[in-house]
């Protein structure tokens, strides 16, 4: 764990735009964001545009990229929320991007990082559920340190890792509703069949995965790094 708070979220576009017009848009949002004076607050900001790969057997999140917004620190997370000069602008802006207010489809993880990521932009993003009947620190530790040290294992294996990291969901307070998902697997490859494979076979005879695990569902992108500038 890095100790930075990450914001992800599985973006949607509008239904009147198509893949080109919504990542054209999608992009002018971020500059509009990183012009705010709170934009202060974040060390880095990435989009990830899905990308359609043929014969893969992971579900598929309906979404049309993912984004990743790590703010410096939980002290920064929390003045840049607390920085209100932005929101009605941003707020209008979202509207006219997404399908839905951004907050629907966002989940704010902990980042725990298993392969170091070499640079590969194509990346796979896990949306992952536990079974109900498992608490949230019993999953958290079972899919870092059981699923998580098989996952690492085997994309080395196999060769097909170039980056590996669990985004695990955290609540803001005790009154905030359950988060989109418990875990967000972030894996770069250029290799997507072969880790297709290994998420189809392999990896489901882990030591007790159906007993914590409720579902998974995935989508493939390409990383475009946006803050800091490359």
């Amino acid at each position: 764990m890095n100790g930075r708070p990450k914001l992800i979220y599985f973006a949607e576009r509008r239904p009147e735009m198509d893949r080109e017009a919504f990542r054209a848009r999608w992009r002018e949002h971020a500059r509009l964001g990183m012009s705010m004076p709170r934009w202060r607050n974040i060390h880095r900001y990435v989009q990830c545009d899905a990308v359609a790969l043929p014969g893969l057997r992971m579900p598929t999140i309906p979404c049309d990229g993912v984004a990743a917004v790590w703010y410096r620190d939980e002290a920064h997370r929390l003045k840049h929320i607390a920085d209100r000069s932005a929101g009605p602008i941003l707020k209008r802006d979202e509207l006219e991007t997404f399908a839905r207010p951004v907050r629907a489809f966002a989940v704010l993880t902990e980042e725990h990082l298993l392969v170091p990521f070499g640079g590969e932009p194509r990346k796979l993003f896990l949306k992952v559920r536990r079974n109900p009947q498992v608490g949230p620190g019993e999953f958290r530790e079972w899919w870092r340190e059981t699923f998580g040290t098989a996952f690492a294992r085997l994309l080395s294996e196999a060769g097909a890792g170039q980056g590996y990291a669990q985004n695990h969901a955290r609540r803001t307070d005790d009154d905030a509703p359950e988060p989109l998902c418990d875990c967000v697997d972030e894996i770069a490859s250029a290799e997507a069949m072969r880790v297709d494979a290994l998420l189809a076979g392999p990896l489901r005879e882990t030591p007790d995965f159906p007993e914590h695990v409720r579902g998974l569902e995935g989508v493939w992108t390409e990383e475009t790094v946006l803050h800091p500038a490359p």
